[in-house]
């Protein structure tokens, strides 16, 4: 059952032991409260994460009417800041309601919030997974001319995760910021937005090193033709991961694409790089192919849970698809691109 409660007690979470206070939030810096007439900031007050726990909360919000009229609102600068350790912070517009559900303000607290399938259509607004001291704000300008839109009312769902364990440590609690700028471009060019998963991952202890796990996205404009413009990716996987890379694709050939057309890549699984400064150019129905590589280690705490979490029940302590940081693996894809199309096919 879902477990919904007021995002005002966002900054009041009850936890065991008596942990010491999160710091104060200037434990983020550079992502400053925007005015009205700049924009609209998020931010999700200071908590704790203890110490062996992974948190993952999913914050509703509505967005508000900048304008004043109701009228729509062009975003063209992101600024994202969350504190060292955060996992990922995921924006996602709010779509079918599967067992996920919120309304302005709510929060849910972990539960269906780990789900992925609860948010399988809802479309990605943006993303950051920098939290280290050196780097504690994603500030992204979209290309000239482009921008996100907006509709005042509409529900967004802001997904953080923090992870206090074995592979990753958050010392100072968790905590998020977010500004909106609002564009002054008078008729932008709608930027897309692409958020996919490859759930068929198993690395096993009598197979360490797997071949790559592969997923190819096609984008199709609604005139059938055209071309369409890369701008921003990552990607996303677990404490096993090896390297990350993502290629532009044609949306035609079954190769593998050779490595000289390779447009990111992140040998980082706590820390990956977010590459902002593209124009890539695919064709109608061509777009991106990406590659996951993997490694298998023993798991800190032994193999029960994670043999416990394999659909096969194989017995050979194999990570599969799930969201847990320590027991499980992802090979997640986020990727930016103009024009807009809602024709996206993913394999």
């Amino acid at each position: 059952m879902r477990h919904l409660v007021a995002l005002a007690a966002a900054a009041a979470f009850v936890v065991a032991c008596d942990p010491p206070a999160p710091k104060p939030s200037e434990a983020i810096s550079g992502v400053e409260e925007l005015t009205q007439q700049e924009g609209w900031s998020i931010h999700i007050p200071p908590f704790d994460v203890p110490p062996g726990v992974e948190v993952q909360d999913c914050y509703f919000f509505a967005f508000p009417d900048l304008n004043g009229d109701g009228s729509p609102v062009f975003i063209d600068h992101f600024k994202l800041g969350q504190r060292t350790g955060s996992h990922h912070m995921n924006i996602f517009r709010k779509n079918t309601v599967v067992h996920l559900d919120g309304k302005d303000g709510d929060l849910v607290k972990g539960g269906e919030c780990r789900i992925s399938t609860n948010w399988s259509d809802w479309p990605l607004v943006v993303n950051t997974q920098d939290s280290t001291p050196g780097r504690p704000a994603v500030d992204w300008t979209l290309p000239d001319g482009v921008a996100q839109k907006f509709t005042p009312g509409e529900i967004l769902m802001v997904q953080s995760h923090y992870v206090n364990a074995d592979l990753q440590e958050t010392p100072d609690g968790g905590e998020v910021r977010a500004n909106f700028y609002k564009s002054a471009l008078p008729n932008p060019i709608e930027m897309g937005t692409l958020f996919a998963t490859q759930q068929s991952i198993r690395i096993c202890r009598s197979n360490p090193t797997p071949p790559p796990f592969d997923g190819a996205c096609g984008l199709a404009s609604d005139e059938g033709e055209g071309t369409f413009h890369l701008a921003a990716m990552n990607g996303h996987f677990h404490g096993r991961g090896t390297s990350f890379q993502i290629y532009p694709w044609d949306g035609v050939t079954l190769d593998h694409p050779t490595e000289d057309s390779m447009i990111y890549e992140s040998t980082e699984w706590d820390e990956p790089p977010m590459t902002i400064d593209l124009d890539v150019q695919v064709p109608n129905n061509g777009g991106i192919w990406w590659s996951c590589n993997y490694e298998w280690r023993e798991p800190e705490g032994g193999c029960d849970e994670v043999n416990a979490r394999d659909p096969q029940q194989a017995g050979d302590c194999c990570y599969t698809f799930g969201n847990s940081a320590e027991l499980a693996e992802h090979c997640n894809v986020f990727a930016y691109y103009w024009p807009k199309t809602e024709n996206v096919f993913c394999n």
